[in-house]
């Protein structure tokens, strides 16, 4: 006789959640915290969470129990059928495969395509390289995402490809991401042979933390210095493996804690039958985390190159086009002439460039209020600040801090 579903102690006025979310990384933890953030605000449910690694599957114990609905990050079909049996609302957090009649988030791919490329667009770099794992899906998106800017500003990037020509291909490109970056931990000739093959300088973009530290491992075998000759940057901002990466790892920082919150809302609707807009729902990443392995400025001209750094320790102290090149002991025409050649852009376009981006971390990191943000920026007034920051962003000050914190 087949087992019945059962729910053998009530809860009254609390519904019962299962997070199948994964605590061995900072992506799920980060969902975690911010789904915790959700109910600490709103009505809390009774949570189910199981201690598990991304690619576990679901514990037998658990799959004839009737949950209201259930958060999860779902690594494989396995998993998303398992799911799909127990008959609740759904909310993924992977985006590997889509939940049926769920809806699932992930960090959108093109933004971190483009949030790397303008990284090392800043630091003067004009050749520019990619290395994931192909043929994992948010690997490939991540990829094409910021080989397309590349080829939008006319650089043709050097791609990584560990594709091979034989029986097992089609097997290899099948295997889950835990097995991709396992099997990638040891020596890997075709990585060494590649970074050995690439130019100097030259900027590197990897798929997640996990793939950059072992292209940063790959480049001592190499013997390619970074970032001298090869500036690394990945995706998670996983501190303990930016740390553990030598040089310590520059890195993307995906918004978790607003995925798990945004995730935790559209459940809710889900599990009092609304309807909700999008079955996908794209959550761009937060910022880039510089760290060692990205500290470099690829510019040829040494005075420009002084130039830039001086802007960068000074933007924000009310420095004006005079004073850097005061500093840097040239003309300011040309410094200017020197500026537009290697960067594209001018010294002024670059104090302000550097004041928006602290900026934009002061709007989302304190709750300053928008004088005192100008003040710590280098602007005489908040008027000023709000004009400046819609020379560069589609809104007010105000208008994104309110839609890049959670608002729900």
């Amino acid at each position: 006789m087949k087992k019945s579903a059962s729910k053998p102690i009530a809860r009254p006025g609390k519904r019962e959640v299962l997070l199948l979310i994964e605590t061995s990384r900072a992506y799920g933890r980060g969902c975690l915290m911010g789904i915790a953030s959700y109910l600490r605000a709103h009505e809390p449910w009774y949570v189910v969470h199981v201690e598990r690694s991304l690619e576990e599957q679901v514990p037998l114990f658990l799959r004839n129990y009737r949950f209201d609905g259930v958060i999860a990050r779902i690594e494989n079909k396995t998993i998303a059928d398992t799911i799909r049996r127990m008959k609740i609302p759904t909310v993924d957090l992977r985006g590997e495969v889509h939940p049926a009649g769920g809806v699932s988030f992930d960090t959108d791919p093109v933004a971190c395509g483009e949030l790397a490329f303008q990284h090392f667009q800043e630091r003067g770099f004009r050749t520019l390289g990619y290395c994931g794992y192909p043929g994992v899906k948010f690997s490939d998106q991540r990829g094409f995402a910021f080989a397309d800017c590349c080829k939008r500003a006319n650089i043709q990037p050097f791609i990584f490809s560990d594709t091979v020509t034989t029986a097992n291909s089609t097997n290899k490109k099948r295997r889950g991401i835990l097995d991709r970056e396992m099997s990638a931990e040891l020596p890997d000739a075709k990585l060494v042979d590649w970074l050995e093959s690439l130019p100097a300088p030259i900027g590197v973009f990897c798929c997640n933390d996990t793939r950059a530290r072992q292209v940063l491992q790959a480049c001592a075998l190499a013997k390619r210095q970074a970032p001298e000759q090869i500036a690394v940057l990945g995706v998670d901002d996983d501190e303990v493996i930016c740390e553990l990466a030598h040089p310590s790892l520059s890195s993307i920082e995906p918004d978790t804690h607003r995925m798990g919150y945004e995730a935790a809302y559209v459940l809710e609707k889900l599990m009092v039958g609304s309807k909700v807009a999008s079955d996908q729902i794209l959550i761009p990443p937060r910022r880039v985390s510089v760290r060692r392995s990205t500290e470099l400025l690829a510019i040829e001209d040494k005075d420009v190159g002084d130039a830039v750094k001086f802007i960068r320790e000074n933007a924000c102290e009310n420095i004006d086009v005079n004073d850097v090149a005061d500093a840097v002991a040239v003309s300011r025409v040309t410094l200017e002439r020197r500026f537009r050649l290697m960067l594209k852009r001018t010294p002024r376009e670059e104090i302000e460039r550097v004041r928006i981006a602290q900026v934009r971390t002061l709007l989302l990191e304190t709750n300053y209020s928008l004088l005192q943000i100008a003040l710590r920026t280098g602007y005489r007034s908040d008027a000023h600040l709000i004009t400046a920051f819609r020379r560069h962003e589609d809104c007010t000050p105000s208008e994104y801090r309110r839609r890049s914190k959670s608002s729900f």
